[in-house]
């Protein structure tokens, strides 16, 4: 299966506050636009295709009554289950053809729910039209990716980004995703499984002594995922205490300025030439 990792989604309580905080830093941000049917809204951080994507609610009745309600396995059941806490919420892997996919996983023993059509329209009034794939794995602590389709080649895609002034570049310094990290318990295992699941090529191991965690690694295009197993006391085992095997961490690599710092429950390295895990 050809995959690409698409987008992180951060749930936030307000995404137009962290579009401003996140533009304040030199980064273009936009907003995204409204998920009309489901009470939600976002706003968007692109570095190219990849991006993230801040999620709000804005309308909690109809959230309640339909968004709420999702398919199983969704962002947004995923953020009903964290009882709407901030932070990231799951990954999105870029793919085509979500039917063949669905059997592909229904064969390796995963649940499946869609693919199901969803849209929202932009500000400049366009209406956008893709399709999402969710996944679970039984008993499961760990949100697996969901998935979806764009209906257009990547470069259709990213030439109507950049017309309509999504994509941009950023007085920050030329940034990419580098990878996206989640905190287990048992990365070797989990990294394994996510690598059968998905076809993905295992990089091995390192440790990490700013995190003092293990760290595992899949290659994936567009982002690597990433894995970490605490040794002891540090960040990912203060954050499994608090959350559980939850999505953890972004890194970027480019040519600004290296930082790290947490914003709204999402934690986030920004790399400009140093070597992290």
């Amino acid at each position: 299966m050809a995959l690409a990792f698409d987008h992180v989604i951060h749930y936030v309580d307000d995404a137009h506050t962290l579009k401003d905080r996140f533009i304040n830093k030199g980064f273009h941000t936009v907003y995204g636009g409204r998920h009309e049917k489901r009470g939600s809204y976002n706003t968007l951080l692109h570095f190219g295709m990849e991006y993230i994507e801040f999620l709000s609610i804005d309308d909690r009745a109809l959230f309640d009554k339909v968004g709420a309600q999702d398919v199983a396995y969704s962002p947004f059941s995923s953020i009903v289950r964290d009882e709407f806490t901030e932070g990231f919420a799951k990954i999105c892997l870029r793919t085509w053809d979500l039917n063949k996919l669905a059997q592909t996983f229904k064969q390796k023993g995963l649940n499946v729910n869609g693919p199901v059509p969803l849209s929202r329209k932009r500000p400049d009034g366009k209406l956008l039209e893709w399709s999402l794939l969710f996944v679970g794995e039984e008993g499961s602590e760990l949100p697996l990716p969901f998935f979806i389709d764009w209906h257009e080649t990547d470069q259709e895609r990213l030439n109507e980004l950049k017309e309509a002034q999504v994509v941009a570049p950023h007085s920050a310094g030329q940034w990419k995703i580098d990878s996206f990290l989640m905190a287990v318990h048992d990365a070797k295992q989990t990294a394994f499984k996510w690598a059968e699941w998905f076809d993905l090529e295992h990089k091995g191991s390192i440790y990490d002594p700013r995190l003092n965690a293990d760290i595992y690694t899949l290659q994936l295009p567009g982002g690597n995922l990433k894995f970490a197993q605490p040794k002891g006391q540090g960040p990912v085992n203060e954050f499994l205490e608090q959350r559980g095997e939850r999505p953890f961490q972004l890194m970027l690599t480019g040519s600004g300025q290296t930082e790290l710092f947490t914003i709204h429950g999402g934690h986030y390295v920004f790399n400009g030439g140093e070597t992290h895990a």
